[in-house]
């Protein structure tokens, strides 16, 4: 989507919002019917985008959202807003967020909601699921447009995860309320505390952080100072965040130091920026992303954005995690730079083509890790390749005769509830999933392989792909392997 077409998208949403509450406060009928024709002709705007990803992207939700972090008690205060349309057939009253953040500490009420509105109107609404991780909030279905606004404070703690502080800074991301998925019924699986448990769909992130001066912020999309000022003695500056067509926002501020450069694409210059605190070759890592943006670009199709930024973060075990245009990593071992490899991979693989990450991992976590070792042998290492192939092979193994912990064993498409172990999710997830991706190339050859994988690409950028998604990809090029597929991801023995 061209620059020119992403603002057009922004203010074509903001002005259908200010014409959907106008119309809904009205009493004037010739007004309400003047309204419902400029929406009719907005809508129209939006269908005139020249991309045919558009088609995908024409009403994802738009989050706006403005905080503050203080970093002395370690508070993140935030009014969000969400606009977004009712799906189609739907039967709830009710729109469903999920609140992850409560999961993502030692209490199940890390964020204290103190107002909740549905088009300016304040509401009741009911906090639910496991570790309070789901708000359900009535709607008013006569309004296909819905505008919820959230104000909330979210209390940080310590820690080596996704959301808390550390010595050097914070990890600031699933802090928010996030719109369910709907598909048929609003996606209310409850957290798992193994695996990623968050599905998503693309959405437009337009945010403020205003913070600490001397703070740095690492995240997804754009990011730029917009003002400085001082208050109570303290000089703090402000943030604006652009981040379009992405599933999660990822936010990491603290005392870091970036390294910058650009991968050239076919069509594009991408920024990359790397936010690091102890890494003492902070260059390699930038290196390695450069060229791995520029290696699957050429291979899988376009870098789906115009940035890329990762930031070092404490992850205990854990190389690193992804988020929109974003990941985190941490420098801890000679797999560090795979690390990096592994987190631009799912840029393609959850961040543009999307997948249930609560029932089906493999689909992100094991093309992704396949393409971490998949990148040596595009970049003409066939043997590195081969010994890191071996090496899966030789782990899952080992899983799969000594290790199997519960009744599904070897299963692929499964709950995350059901993994006995995060050892078991990451056999069947990434090992297999992994192998299951290698089988294929075997069967169907090299150029038919990458073929495949660029149209499944192609075919699903900005949506959420299923099984049978993968397998349509492989079917254009002359190949049905939806029986290979489903044998693998619901084999329970290997």
């Amino acid at each position: 989507m061209s620059s020119a077409n992403m603002c057009r998208h922004k203010n074509i949403f903001r002005m259908a919002k200010t014409f959907h509450i106008k119309s809904t406060t009205s009493k004037n009928l010739a007004r309400a019917l003047l309204v419902a024709l400029i929406f009719v002709c907005l809508i129209a705007l939006l269908a005139a985008c020249d991309k045919k990803d558009e088609d995908a992207l024409s009403f994802v939700p738009i989050y706006d959202i403005n905080m503050r972090y203080d970093s002395e008690t370690h508070t993140l205060t935030a009014r969000q807003e969400v606009l977004f349309s009712l799906p189609e057939n739907m039967s709830e009253e009710y729109a469903a967020f999920h609140t992850y953040v409560n999961a993502l500490s030692d209490s199940n009420d890390t964020i204290a909601i103190s107002s909740v509105k549905i088009n300016r109107q304040s509401v009741d609404y009911e906090i639910c699921g496991d570790d309070n991780t789901l708000i359900k909030i009535p709607i008013d279905k006569k309004e296909e447009l819905q505008s919820v606004t959230f104000e909330y404070a979210v209390s940080l703690k310590k820690t080596s995860s996704r959301l808390g502080f550390f010595d050097g800074g914070a990890s600031l991301c699933f802090f928010y309320p996030s719109l369910a998925v709907y598909d048929g019924g609003w996606q209310e699986e409850g957290f798992s505390q193994i695996g990623d448990p968050f599905f998503c769909e693309c959405a437009d992130f337009y945010a403020t952080l205003t913070l600490d001066a001397d703070l740095s912020v690492a995240c997804s999309g754009q990011a730029s100072e917009a003002a400085r000022f001082e208050d109570n003695g303290q000089i703090l500056k402000t943030v604006e965040i652009v981040a379009e067509h992405i599933r999660d926002l990822g936010i990491v501020v603290g005392e870091h130091r970036c390294v910058r450069g650009t991968a050239h694409t076919a069509t594009q210059d991408v920024e990359i920026s790397y936010f690091y605190l102890t890494d003492a070759s902070p260059q390699k890592a930038l290196e390695r992303a450069i060229r791995t943006v520029e290696t699957f670009s050429d291979a899988f199709g376009e870098y789906p954005y115009k940035t890329f930024s990762f930031a070092e973060t404490p992850l205990g075990g854990a190389g690193g995690m992804e988020y929109g245009a974003f990941a985190t990593v941490t420098p801890i071992n000679g797999s560090y730079l795979d690390a990096v490899t592994h987190e631009i991979a799912h840029q393609w693989w959850y961040g543009a083509v999307g997948n249930d990450q609560c029932l089906s991992p493999w689909m992100d976590e094991g093309l992704s890790e396949f393409c971490t070792y998949y990148f040596y042998k595009l970049t003409g290492d066939p043997a590195e390749f081969s010994s890191a192939m071996a090496d899966i092979s030789s782990l899952y193994n080992d899983f799969v005769y000594t290790a199997r912990t519960s009744p599904l064993g070897a299963q692929m498409q499964r709950p995350l509830a059901s993994y006995a172990s995060s050892e078991e999710y990451i056999a069947v997830t990434y090992q297999k999933g992994a192998l299951l991706f290698e089988h294929l190339r075997s069967v169907v050859g090299e150029k038919k392989f990458v073929a495949a994988i660029k149209e499944y690409y192609s075919a699903n950028k900005f949506a959420v792909a299923t099984p049978s998604s993968l397998a349509a990809a492989f079917k254009t090029q002359g190949f049905d392997v939806a029986p290979i597929i489903s044998g693998w991801v619901y084999c329970k023995e290997k």
